[in-house]
């Protein structure tokens, strides 16, 4: 499997509560590596497979790829 860099934002609403979205990602696989409450952002790595999952956490609102990962499996890159 390939861990991709990721970054998962968080709603405004779940800002404060943000550790408790963190450690929720962190369950589904999560290296989590970076906290930034002020803006609603956490970063770290997950495996590919496992990118969609974290849209099921209570409030993410967004998980965003790093660019220019090449996804050896389907043999292209995500823009």
């Amino acid at each position: 499997m390939s861990r991709v860099n990721v970054a998962v934002a968080v709603s405004d609403d779940a800002r404060s509560w943000i550790n408790e979205v963190a450690a929720a990602c962190r369950a589904l696989g999560l290296c989590h590596t970076a906290t930034l409450a002020g803006v609603g952002v956490l970063t770290g790595s997950v495996e590919l497979d496992d990118v969609g999952k974290l849209w099921a956490v209570t409030g993410v609102v967004a998980v965003e790829v790093e660019a220019g990962f090449e996804s050896p499996a389907a043999g292209y890159t995500l823009q």
